[in-house]
């Protein structure tokens, strides 16, 4: 019961708060989708105004029925997409989507808490038409041996007060196993955030 108040009430609010820092990739990753976007973990629908009135329709899946409930309400401030939008509960490792039905599928933040990554990529690269892009922003495990050491000890308790998140997930080889080709891709620490989450990737993986 506490941990479930916890995931309902407590964690969406220090989403919010830690999203600010990502503000800069969040508007230029969202900025580029194009055409029909799958977005999956769209949480509380923080990145509804990012996305350009260019798109032609936005699909956003999240397991979660509290952050699912914001993401709703968050649409309502969103009118320029509000009419190109659909929100529904989803699991990226089993998406209830025909195969080559996106030209995008936007990822911010999400494998590091999806239980199976390589199923969840597995069934990107599914729906994604040929030549579609996964556009992608994660945090990943340190290359420094040193910081990686440090994220595989606290992962265990991370994992609880991040409700699933991870420290340590190797994204970059997770895609690269599922047949993803990159296009484009920047490895770096990023200096708004603790030092212990601050490797990330971010950058665009094509289907074919």
């Amino acid at each position: 019961m506490l941990m479930s108040f916890y995931e309902n009430n407590i964690f969406p609010w220090v989403l919010n708060i830690a999203d600010k820092a990502f503000r800069r990739e969040r508007e230029e990753i969202l900025g580029s989708a194009r055409g029909r976007i799958l977005e999956i973990g769209i949480g509380s629908g923080i990145s509804l105004p990012f996305y350009s009135a260019q798109v032609e329709h936005i699909v956003g899946i999240e397991p979660s029925e509290a952050l699912l409930t914001k993401a709703q309400q968050a649409a309502r401030s969103a009118p320029a997409i509000a009419h190109k939008l659909s929100l529904q509960a989803g699991d990226a490792q089993n998406l209830q989507f025909d195969d080559n039905s996106f030209d995008t599928v936007i990822a911010f933040l999400v494998f590091c808490t999806i239980p199976d990554p390589d199923k969840a990529a597995e069934e990107v690269f599914r729906v994604l038409k040929p030549g579609g892009s996964l556009i992608f922003f994660e945090h990943v495990k340190a290359p420094s041996d040193s910081l990686a050491r440090w994220q595989n000890r606290l992962n265990p308790v991370w994992n609880k007060v991040g409700c699933g998140c991870n420290l340590n997930r190797t994204t970059q080889t997770v895609f690269e196993r599922q047949g993803f080709r990159f296009e484009s891709i920047d490895a770096f620490y990023h200096p708004k955030i603790i030092r212990l989450v601050s490797p990330v990737i971010k950058g665009v993986a094509k289907k074919g």
